[in-house]
């Protein structure tokens, strides 16, 4: 069934006080622009409250102009199509509340005209109070609010869809829910909860207690069964320690190990006493070869005096040399110093002269290229100027001509076609009148007040009755048939009106007039983008750029001549090349620094030699006053006679080192103390391990009396029969879990199945849009008939799996209207009315994301009328159709 809403008419509503009135809906898509706080969703509240809120609701106040008092009479008219049937909604509310529903030529009225709606429409009215969105049934879940594209709630519309899915797969469907077989099966999921757990399938309940009951006793006897076999072990146990006890206590033995140990202690005693006196005549070896080295070292320094003594004289001869050298250098130095500073002087001041006929040279060229420049600035403004005139030309003569635009010109022409159809339909239906008169005779007519006489023949339209006046008196009522003829001539009667209000408005006679000023417009638009480019060209930065490039250049030419008028005259003889000068005077300098480095460096030598001369003379008369002093004689003898007595005393303290070194390393005294430690453990293992096994026989002795005692076979037995009622009560419980969650597995399938079946229309139409949005993704459709689990190829080329209730908001609203565009299909081809109100949708949509939905949207409004409010009006004029804007 077909709806297409044509007209809308709202006045005293919220913030529209005066009427606001919309005509001209294409039926498939509308998109309505306007800024926040304009009226978008007043408008989308007003569509809501006609077909959803009782006329006489006294829950309407929020309908209520702003700031008006409680004589407000908030109005709605609405204009659609229904399955081709032209029907007419005027409803208002609060101070003057009644509801009319034009149908044709029927008429119903208040709350008959309100059921029937709700009837066609597939939506119901609150009892009391407000209505709710569970009332709101088919339009609630096709009209999408502002801010709630990612809400879906398919409950208050679940019957309608099941009938219309219903209505499509036949019996089977209805079968599903006559059968009783969904409360068969949730009898026998309460039956299996009991065994085990829903989710996981586990044991629970008494299968649970009984799987718990039966591990617990196996434990139970499993401990017995440990305990005796303990008690058994233990017994062997006790009689070998006994036996071993009594072997040690006859044999001690500890004892032989404890003489061992008394004879190691003595002669680890006998060894500490040697090596305390290895340690003591090793130390006086060292003081001994201390002394002989100072001794040695004195009687070097003695004899060191005398080579150094000669060596002095040597040195001072050799100093005396250098001097004489260093002098002459020096004074060969400063002369090819002198004659390379000359030499610098001249290329410098041949170099200043190149470099100041270059800087000539150079402002010539500057001069040439600014003057050149200029030329060219005034040239280039001279061109923007004239065609920032001429452009200003254009612009006034487009600012005094008549203007039009391409819209008003599109509405001209709907009314245009829509004049010519309304004729075409008034044709359709009038009655034709033949009439073929002999000649001279004649019959009058009278039609819409007008006369007229019918002569030879022809053919008359008669939408209106008409007066036909016989020859001889007498004349002939004509009346054509049905009302919808007077319909269809006060339409086309509107229509003619329309357009002549149209041109009048324009101030053009006729369509081809609009339409060529309109080709005049055009051009005038073109040869002003022209003028434009021209300008853009050569002044693509505007006048002043050129104006200040041409000033720069006049500066730039001053700058320069200055400049030149400042340099000295140039010299009468040739001027070297600036480079050949540069050169000349890089190497001359270079010449004057290697001279004036050599000269520093010959200097710095003359001034090492005349030290180095003065030192040797002083160190040359220290060394033979030191050789010529008694005391040096003296200790030189003395230090001889004591290096030899020192000698001989540690040549004999060296030999007993030796010895008694020797014996040592062949005492092992690591090994003795080794021997003492392994052999004090062993006595303690040993004493140690007879005292534990003594304990050990005691404490044997006191557990087996205990354990004789409780009775443990008996206990074993007992225990045994317990544990094989236990197990027959878990396998008798674990054989009906096992058999009613096959039972539950075969039915659930059976009816998933089915289920499949029926929901198989609705996932054909989701899968029709959803590649457009997520190319190779599906979505499955729960039994509430919403979207479930959605799959889909990663970024990486993997498969995942999700619920659609787990992505992220702007994805959750693209699935949400696909899925209500789903449901419009469904319901559609059911043949129920299907409009689709988007107010802000996909807002929350990246780039591409929103390119990808217009493609499905676009799709959508091929079969359904779509009402789409938005802010951003940028966003959607890609999309085929005109945008109408509420401003």
């Amino acid at each position: 069934m077909n709806l297409q809403i044509t007209r809308l008419r709202v006045e005293q509503l919220r913030r529209f006080r005066k009427p606001l009135e919309l005509r001209g809906f294409e039926a498939g898509l509308n998109i309505l622009t306007a800024p926040n706080e304009a009226g978008k969703s007043t408008l989308v509240r007003a569509i809501r409250a006609a077909f959803f809120e009782r006329h006489r609701s006294t829950v309407v106040d929020d309908l209520r102009p702003w700031g008006e008092g409680s004589g407000a009479a908030p109005q709605i008219e609405l204009d659609f199509v229904l399955d081709g049937q032209p029907h007419q909604l005027v409803k208002s509310f609060l101070g003057k509340k009644r509801c009319t529903l034009r149908i044709g030529v029927r008429t119903l009225d208040g709350t008959e005209a309100e059921d029937h709606l709700a009837q066609c429409f597939g939506f119901a009215f609150a009892s009391k109070g407000a209505s709710k969105p569970e009332h709101w049934g088919i339009p609630g879940l096709l009209w999408v609010e502002q801010g709630t594209g990612q809400v879906l709630d398919v409950d208050p519309a679940r019957d309608h869809l099941h009938d219309a899915l219903q209505g499509q797969v036949g019996a089977a469907a209805g079968a599903l829910a006559a059968t009783g077989g969904d409360e068969l099966l949730e009898q026998f999921r309460v039956q299996r909860n009991e065994l085990l757990t829903p989710a996981t399938g586990k044991p629970a309940g008494a299968y649970a207690d009984s799987a718990k009951a039966t591990v617990a006793l196996q434990a139970e006897a499993d401990a017995l069964d440990a305990q005796i076999g303990t008690y058994r072990q233990q017994v062997d146990q006790l009689a070998t320690l006994r036996q071993q006890h009594r072997a040690d206590d006859a044999a001690q033995p500890w004892e032989t190990l404890r003489q061992e140990l008394a004879a190691v202690r003595q002669r680890e005693q006998a060894l500490q006493a040697s090596q305390a006196q290895l340690q003591s005549d090793r130390t006086r070896l060292l003081q001994l070869e201390g002394t002989r080295g100072l001794l040695a070292k004195e009687l070097d320094g003695l004899a060191r005096q005398q080579s150094d003594a000669a060596a002095r004289g040597q040195a001072l001869a050799q100093a005396a040399l250098q001097l004489q050298a260093a002098d002459a250098a020096v004074a060969a130095a400063r002369q090819h110093a002198e004659a390379a500073r000359s030499r610098a002087h001249a290329a410098r001041e041949a170099s200043r002269i190149a470099r100041q006929e270059g800087q000539r040279d150079s402002l010539r060229q500057q001069l040439q290229q600014a003057q050149a420049e200029l030329a060219r600035s005034v040239e280039a403004l001279q061109r923007a100027e004239e065609a920032r005139q001429r452009l200003a030309a254009l612009r006034a003569s487009a600012a005094a001509a008549p203007g039009i635009g391409k819209a008003q010109v599109q509405r001209l022409l709907d009314l245009d076609r829509a004049e010519r159809d309304a004729a075409l339909r008034r044709q359709a239906v009038a009655t034709r009148l033949q009439f073929h008169l002999p000649e001279g005779q004649t019959l009058g007519l009278r039609t819409h007040g007008d006369s007229l006489d019918l002569q030879a023949r022809g053919e008359r339209l008669l939408d209106a009755p008409t007066t036909l006046r016989l020859p001889g008196g007498g004349e002939l009522i004509i009346t054509p048939g049905g009302e919808d003829l007077a319909l269809l001539a006060r339409g086309h009667a509107e229509a003619q009106q329309d357009m002549k209000a149209a041109l009048l408005a324009l101030g053009v006679a006729d369509l081809a007039q609009a339409q060529a000023r309109l080709s005049a417009v055009v051009e005038r638009e073109a040869q002003m983008r022209l003028a434009e480019q021209a300008f853009a060209i050569v002044a693509p930065k505007g006048l002043e750029p050129l104006r200040s490039a041409q000033a720069e250049a006049q500066s730039r030419i001053r700058t320069a001549q200055d400049a030149l008028v400042r340099l000295p005259e140039a010299p009468a003889e040739p001027v070297l090349p600036p480079d050949q000068a540069e050169a000349e005077q890089d190497a001359a300098a270079a010449t004057e620094q290697a001279t004036a480095t050599a000269l520093a460096r010959a200097q710095r030598q003359q001034a090492a030699a005349q030290s180095l001369h003065g030192t040797a003379q002083h160190e040359h008369a220290a060394a033979q006053a030191a050789l010529a002093d008694p005391v040096r004689l003296q200790r030189q003898a003395e230090a001889q006679h004591q290096l030899l007595a020192t000698g001989a005393e540690h040549a004999a303290l060296a030999a007993r080192i030796e010895q008694a070194s020797a014996q040592v390393r062949e005492a092992r005294p690591d090994i003795v103390a080794q021997d003492i430690d392994r052999l004090q453990r062993s006595i303690e293992q040993m004493t140690r391990s007879h005292q534990q096994r003594r304990e050990d026989i005691l404490l044997l002795e006191n557990t087996l009396q205990q354990a004789g005692a409780q009775g443990l076979e008996e206990q074993r037995d007992a225990l045994a029969g317990r544990l094989a009622q236990a197990r027959r009560r878990h396998a008798e419980l674990q054989r009906r879990a096992e058999a009613l969650d096959l039972l539950c597995g075969k039915l659930d399938a059976k009816r998933q199945a089915t289920l499949a079946r029926l929901q198989a229309p609705l996932q054909e139409r989701l899968q029709h849009y959803l590649p457009l949005l997520l190319p190779g993704a599906s979505v499955q459709i729960d039994a509430g008939l919403a979207p479930g689990m959605l799959t889909r190829t990663n970024a990486g080329g993997a498969t995942e799996s999700g619920q659609v209730q787990d992505l992220s908001f702007g994805a959750r609203e693209q699935l949400g209207l696909i899925s209500r565009f789903a449901y419009a299909d469904l319901l559609q081809q059911a043949g129920r009315p299907t409009l689709l109100i988007l107010d802000d949708a996909l807002v929350h949509s990246d780039a591409a994301r929103l390119a990808q939905m217009k493609r499905v949207l676009f799709d959508a409004a091929r079969r359904h009328q779509v009402l789409l409010f938005t802010c951003h009006p940028q966003n959607w004029q890609d999309m085929g159709v005109a945008l109408r804007s509420l401003a």
